[in-house]
């Protein structure tokens, strides 16, 4: 997939979370009151300056920004990603069909003439390709709005696809193929997304064989089917009046094909039901001198009453992580957890170690066990809170990060306006609440090893004594 890295909704590890004092961090379930408190977030409401019409059956949020601010970001959302792929295409097509048009330029125009014209406007046309949606963003200064604004649609209304980029991307998406087994690092990571997602939409993979039978025909076939009103939609951020606006997606995406697009649903991962472990030597043999570890579990998606408390929970593991793998063993030089967002969330921890059976027992036994157990306390849940909030909102600042928030709330919850709610929302969080997630989400681990099989003694990774260790049938290997 083209990674829109902008777009991804990931936690990671915050060093300036660690607490050397394990009192000060968490205070034990029977301190905690059992009276059930409400949830009350004091919502301050979305900003005035957005607006939100339809241009001829397409939806459209603008965000204008005051006269000074002279960057504008577009960005046309595409939504169901890889749910959305029909059966028997490869996600290889949907891959190289995004692509292919933003390198060769609009119909009637040459791909050199097109590429000295974003370089003398200074603007660029980007695709982005996610698990639940796909974007094309326009990055542009004001003055040079109009004209990027017409090469942006035609690319758009009018694709083509140059037959020497065609070749080329074909060329650098097998290399990304063979490098998903290259390192041992990317290795697991493939086999954590192929065991964790086992029969599931997010499970499809563009595999080699899959991308020498596309043409260009069936590229643009392809792109031009996902450019239909019932799909997409137009999130701006910039110093564009309403009216402006309108005008111009009248006389471009306005003219789009309504389509009979419906969203499908995207269950959990049927393996998230259970503990699962996968070990695999290096791809291709040989000894591995370095053992690297995903240990995978289901999250709560956006919307749900648990994604606040599980998205500041994470940084608490990725500060506990550190302190007990590495700071206190000194078991791995970069122990981390995280958690990625979507129609179907996972949070993982990751580590990399010579000894990962003795890594496995102080993960799971001094911080995923530790954070079931107890709660940790209001007070820490305040201390740190003022730096992780700068830290998030300083990478919100651009005109495109505010697209971004705005396009991605309106697609997992069904209104741009929950992008605002965020401050709040944390600020609200309550230590019963964190002390949930924990239980609820911290189990059913699919764990993933790339290292030497002989070493490893598969009864320290069952979850209860009467769980066994279950081997699932793995492309390419099986």
């Amino acid at each position: 997939m083209i990674r829109n890295h902008a777009s991804i909704a990931r936690i990671s590890g915050c060093r300036w979370l660690l607490i050397p004092m394990l009192a000060a961090l968490l205070a034990p379930i029977g301190c905690a009151s059992s009276k059930k408190q409400p949830q009350v977030i004091y919502y301050r409401g979305a900003p005035s300056n957005v607006k939100e019409f339809t241009v001829d059956g397409l939806r459209v949020i603008l965000r204008q920004t005051d006269p000074g601010s002279q960057v504008v970001s577009a960005k046309l959302f595409i939504d169901g990603g890889l749910a959305a792929i029909p059966q028997g295409v490869s996600p290889a097509v949907q891959q190289l069909a995004l692509q292919l048009p933003p390198l060769s330029g609009p119909g009637g125009m040459t791909k050199e003439e097109y590429r000295r014209v974003l370089d003398r406007l200074n603007s660029g046309i980007v695709p982005g390709d996610d698990r639940d949606y796909s974007v094309m963003t326009l990055r542009c200064v004001l003055e040079n709005f109009d004209k990027s604004w017409d090469l942006f649609t035609g690319v758009i209304m009018r694709p083509k696809i140059d037959p020497v980029e065609f070749q080329n991307a074909k060329e650098r998406l097998m290399i990304g193929l063979r490098n998903r087994f290259n390192s041992p690092e990317a290795y697991a990571n493939y086999l954590a997304d192929s065991a964790f997602y086992h029969g599931h939409p997010y499970g499809r993979f563009a595999q080699e064989p899959d991308v020498a039978p596309i043409t260009e025909k069936m590229l643009l076939d392809y792109y031009k089917s996902m450019f239909v009103k019932s799909r997409v939609f137009l999130v701006v951020v910039g110093n564009i009046d309403s009216a402006s606006l309108h005008h111009r997606v009248a006389g471009s995406f306005g003219e789009l094909p309504q389509g009979t697009y419906i969203a499908r649903a995207v269950p959990p991962p049927q393996n998230a039901t259970k503990q699962t472990l996968i070990v695999r030597p290096p791809y291709g043999g040989g000894r591995a001198v370095t053992s690297y570890m995903v240990a995978r579990y289901l999250a709560p998606n956006r919307g749900d009453s648990l994604y606040f408390p599980m998205m500041r929970l994470t940084s608490f593991l990725a500060g506990h992580m550190f302190r007990e793998v590495r700071v206190q063993r000194n078991l791995s030089y970069a122990p981390d957890a995280e958690i990625e967002f979507g129609r179907s969330s996972y949070g993982q921890l990751t580590v990399s170690t010579t000894l990962p059976d003795s890594t496995w027992r102080v993960a799971k036994g001094d911080v995923v066990d530790l954070f079931r157990e107890i709660v940790i306390s209001e007070q820490s849940i305040r201390n740190g809170l003022v730096g992780w909030l700068t830290s998030n909102y300083m990478r919100q600042q651009t005109a495109e990060s505010q697209a971004n928030e705005m396009g991605i709330a309106e697609l997992y919850t069904g209104s741009w306006k929950n992008a605002f709610r965020t401050l709040d929302a944390i600020r609200a969080i309550k230590p019963a609440q964190m002390n949930l997630a924990a239980r609820r989400y911290l189990r059913n681990f699919t764990i993933v090893i790339v290292g030497n099989p002989s070493e490893i003694d598969k009864s320290n990774y069952r979850q209860t004594a009467e769980d066994a260790s279950e081997e699932i049938d793995l492309s390419p290997e099986g």
